[in-house]
């Protein structure tokens, strides 16, 4: 199994959620991984999948 594969593994596992990060956090790995995704690469597609998942589940900033 490759990264990636192991990545989407690791994501898809629907255990319970636990609040780890702080909101400032959660917006600061939002922007990393838009990073990741717009430095192309073969992992691309998974970064810009998971920040748009975490970035769905912030407040807006006001």
């Amino acid at each position: 199994m490759d990264e990636g594969s192991r990545l989407w593994a690791l994501i898809d596992d629907q255990d319970d959620r636990l609040p780890l990060v702080t909101l400032g956090e959660a917006r600061a790995v939002v922007a990393l991984l838009q990073a990741l995704a717009a430095g192309g690469g073969p992992d691309t597609g998974l970064a810009d999948e998971l920040a748009a998942r975490f970035a769905r589940r912030l407040p807006a900033e006001e």
